[in-house]
């Protein structure tokens, strides 16, 4: 496992890509997600802890999240299954069997920092191919900007 923490001048903290033996959505600049990809993360096996739940695998912490009374699923996508907690600060994700980045699981968590500034950290694991699962990780990376951007923004 690897930690990836962007510096707070850059607007978010994002810590913890879990990626097991991994490939994603391939997409246009696959070549430049790789690249970007590779200084975040490198291969891990094993049980995870991810968003306070501990999982053997993507599929056992889907298993979780459905059963979890504090989680409720929220509006899917094509691509994705979304689980929200009670309090809107932690979100899950899935992807579907359709997604080359299957199985995958990320959890993001909200959280103040000493300052009162929202601090978001996201934990990825994707048991896909190394391509899909690179792609995968940079998406949610720039997510997690955009994310940032409009929280600072105050929107």
């Amino acid at each position: 496992m690897v930690v990836y923490e962007k510096a707070p001048s850059e607007g978010v903290r994002v810590r913890r890509f879990l990626v097991t033996g991994a490939v994603l959505l391939a997409s246009t600049g696959s070549l430049y997600a790789q690249g970007e990809a590779a200084a975040v993360h490198r291969d891990a096996r094993g049980p995870s802890t991810m968003c306070g739940l501990h999982g053997a695998d993507s599929h056992d912490f889907l298993r979780q999240v459905k059963a979890s009374t504090a989680l409720h699923r929220t509006q899917d996508s094509a691509r994705f299954e979304l689980f929200v907690s009670d309090d809107g600060l932690t979100l899950w994700v899935f992807t579907r069997p359709t997604e080359d980045a299957y199985p995958a699981v990320t959890c993001r968590r909200l959280n103040r920092d000493g300052q009162g500034h929202w601090i978001a950290k996201r934990s990825l694991r994707c048991e896909a191919g190394r391509i899909a699962c690179d792609s995968l990780v940079v998406e949610f990376q720039r997510l997690d900007e955009q994310f940032q951007r409009s929280l600072a923004d105050g929107k």
